[in-house]
């Protein structure tokens, strides 16, 4: 896919850049850009555009009007009088597919930045995302205990994976609202921010992020993703052999036979580099 298919859609707006970053906002303000069937389908033809984008640098994740996403639109996910059973059961994979693995593999850096409010099943877009920011007065709730519900879907799993896990209780169970300090101190949210400054940190930090090596980028990624699951021999493995792979496509192919003749002479260790 090019870049030529990253543009906006009926429910997504995009903005890319000269610099390589790209702002994606949830455009269903309407709805409190809560997630429904078509939305759906349209950030996973996106993600799939922005992973195999190399224009692409940053990305930074937000909600149109006055909050970040109110989570599932449940009416449209369970409406047979606009969709046949067939789609809807299609858009539920999708729906998981797109918080659960495209944007969280995406090899570029991820911000989330929220505002006014984020409900439910926008847990999961955050937690996805590699860095989320917010406003201070922004809005947290995990209602579903309310209504006789839980947190499902991929929820429960990122609360368990960014949250601390009393905090996860504590939420999940009494269903109270939080703001954006308490969901930093709870490991929700890596900072929050005074209302007034959120977008113009946010910013900052994309465009810190841009002047970084990209190879390298996509490769902390990766290990942080993938070494949580691993013992410690395991990950030192996996580490030295990524370290090797990275030396060789900053440098480019021609390097490799230099790589393995330093390596030779003692020059080289893999995971402690020269």
């Amino acid at each position: 896919m090019s870049t030529k298919e990253i543009k906006s859609t009926k429910h997504i707006l995009v903005d890319l850049n000269d610099e390589g970053i790209l702002t994606i906002t949830m455009n269903r303000p309407q709805k409190k850009n809560a997630m429904n069937v078509e939305f759906t389908f349209e950030m996973q033809n996106l993600l799939m555009a922005v992973a195999a984008s190399k224009e692409v640098r940053v990305v930074i994740l937000k909600g149109a009007g006055d909050g970040f996403c109110a989570g599932m639109d449940i009416k449209d996910f369970f409406d047979l009088s606009e969709h046949d059973e067939d789609s809807l059961s299609s858009a539920k994979e999708v729906a998981n597919h797109w918080r659960v693995r495209l944007l969280r593999k995406l090899p570029q850096p991820t911000i989330a930045m929220v505002h006014g409010f984020c409900y439910g099943g926008a847990f999961a877009i955050v937690e996805a995302c590699d860095i989320a920011f917010c406003a201070d007065s922004t809005n947290f709730a995990l209602s579903e205990i309310n209504f006789g519900h839980f947190p499902a879907g991929p929820v429960a799993k990122s609360l368990a994976l960014a949250m601390h896990s009393r905090a996860a209780s504590y939420y999940s169970l009494s269903g109270r609202p939080f703001n954006g300090k308490e969901a930093e101190s709870s490991g929700f949210i890596t900072k929050s921010w005074p209302d007034g400054e959120l977008e113009a940190e946010t910013i900052k930090l994309a465009q810190e992020l841009v002047k970084k090596d990209p190879i390298a980028l996509q490769f902390t990624k990766e290990s942080l993703e993938h070494v949580k699951s691993m013992e410690w021999d395991a990950a030192l493995s996996y580490n030295s052999a990524k370290f090797a792979e990275l030396k060789t496509l900053q440098k480019g192919a021609s390097s490799r036979a230099t790589s393995v003749a330093n390596f030779l002479d003692g020059k080289f260790k893999p995971g402690l580099g020269s």
